[in-house]
């Protein structure tokens, strides 16, 4: 029961899906959502208006007057207006509220519906670095092992350094089949990572789903776009008529997606009235979405909640609404943290530009924010090493007798693999290389013991495969024991 459905709000940029990790509002809130009635103008904007004052429309007249009239170099005055709104809204300092000129935001709308073409990650802008929320399942960002918090560096030898999120996606995006070269800085590796990635056609899963055993099925939710309550609701009504009596519900690496999708998910499975999510206005007033039809039948079932540090926003509202209305046992690891929600304006600046604010912030039913925190599972369970390899270098051959960190992620592949070394420092020792050579040997490769392109190719196929496989899951694995368990409990006298 596979269903692929539209690309949620999150993936806004074509190709690298750009400036996610968000729970968007579908709609735009009245005024009196954001101030309470009593408000004044002069409480609402520090020049007592909604406009600029005189002395501040002078000064922006007169900045643009004087670059216009003595900057050295050629200019677009349509740049000048477009980096000034973005220099107001860069000035927020929030990741999550961007501006989108014409252009960008025309492509930012086309990729709101369907699939697109590029390597698939999760991305934003975070201190002029470019950063890795979390890779899109089955992906070349998955299969090159980019992780959430990678810090891209550069692309094909150009810095991305400083750049907007879209200027940085540009650079990233590019047609169908066609390489790029990334160097990658990750937290708790000395040296930066090469990633060589084949960009390729992303049709991002939205939900899937199936039996485990013994009554135990599982819902596996990748992003929550305008489709995706319907699509659970189809996948329960499967599951339920094949006698499921407990659920694993999989939000791990999902980056977000609309609000109104989660509270639709949500609905399904909490009894009638119980809280799902509290949104908090700026003037500190706050709505609670509740249940509003509640789950029908026997349900709500024990439930277990499988989840990760690249599980956010919409997902952790999933997470936490389960856990503290539902009872869910959460497994796996602390989430990301993310707790705010935005809307993007579009036509609000009198053309086809786009402007996306942060228009308040999400709790969990108990008041609790999460933005920067995560949430805490409460069975930790981390990966084996393995999961966490990256792609094997293309430009050299590893070989015995060298040394760094691309030996040592070597011989965590071959661990991985089912070829494990002597040694995983780093060292390509004799024992690691004749673990390449029995891999070599049962892949039907020359037996040379150093690792080219066409070893290294075939390694990550072989890792790759695994990785997949749900008996090398542990969280997996746990998440499924756990919601056995809770099953037996649930059978007791």
């Amino acid at each position: 029961m596979l269903f692929r459905g539209r690309t949620v709000a999150a993936m806004m940029v074509l190709t690298a899906v750009a400036a996610c990790v968000a729970t968007y509002a579908l709609f735009e809130f009245p005024e009196w959502k954001f101030v309470s009635s009593g408000a004044k103008a002069s409480e609402t904007s520090p020049s007592g208006s909604e406009g600029l004052s005189q002395d501040e429309l002078y000064k922006l007249n007169k900045t643009l007057s004087l670059i216009e009239r003595r900057y050295a170099l050629p200019m677009e005055r349509e740049q000048l207006i477009d980096g000034a709104i973005q220099g107001m809204v860069e000035s927020l300092h929030d990741p999550y509220s961007v501006y989108k000129p014409e252009e960008e935001a025309e492509k930012f709308s086309d990729a709101l519906h369907g699939a697109f073409t590029g390597i698939g990650a999760e991305l934003r802008i975070e201190n002029g670095s470019v950063i890795v929320e979390s890779p899109i399942r089955g992906t070349p960002a998955e299969r090159a092992g980019l992780k959430p918090l990678d810090v891209l560096l550069s692309i094909n030898g150009e810095s991305l350094n400083g750049l907007t999120l879209s200027e940085a996606v540009s650079k990233i995006r590019g047609p169908k089949g066609t390489k790029v070269k990334l160097k990658v800085q990750r937290r708790g590796v000395a040296t930066p990572l090469d990633l060589e990635l084949v960009r390729d056609r992303i049709n991002p899963e939205t939900v899937d789903s199936g039996m485990a055993a013994s009554g135990v099925g599982y819902l596996s939710i990748y992003q929550f776009t305008d489709e995706t309550a319907a699509q659970v609701k189809n996948e329960l009504e499967e599951l339920e008529a094949q006698g499921l009596k407990a659920l694993v519900v999989d939000v791990r690496d999902n980056p977000g997606g609309f609000l109104q999708s989660v509270v639709e998910v949500a609905d399904q499975l909490l009894e009638k009235g119980k809280p799902i999510v509290q949104s908090e206005y700026r003037d500190g007033t706050r709505k609670v979405d509740v249940a509003a039809h509640g789950a029908k039948g026997n349900k709500p079932y024990p439930i277990v909640v499988l989840m990760n540090k690249g599980s956010a926003s919409a997902a952790e509202i999933l997470a936490g609404a389960l856990k503290q209305s539902a009872g869910a046992v959460l497994i796996g690891e602390t989430t990301y943290g993310k707790g705010t929600v935005q809307v993007p304006f579009n036509g609000e600046l009198g053309d086809r530009s786009i402007l996306k604010l942060t228009v308040y912030k999400w709790l969990l039913p108990d008041g609790t924010w999460i933005n920067e925190k995560g949430i805490d599972p409460d069975v930790r369970v981390k990966q084996p090493t393995y999961f966490q390899a990256w792609r094997l270098p293309r430009d050299n051959v590893l070989k015995y007798d060298t040394t760094g960190e691309p030996v040592e992620n070597l011989q965590n592949i071959l661990l991985g693999a089912g070829f494990p070394p002597d040694r995983k420092d780093g060292y390509f020792s004799e024992g690691t290389k004749k673990a390449v050579e029995s891999f070599q040997k049962s892949e039907s490769l020359p037996v040379t013991g150093e690792v080219d392109e066409e070893t290294a190719q075939r390694l990550e196929e072989k890792l790759y495969a695994k990785i997949q496989d749900r008996s090398y899951d542990a969280q997996w694995q746990a998440a499924i024991s756990k919601a056995g368990e809770l099953l037996n409990m649930s059978k007791r006298p």
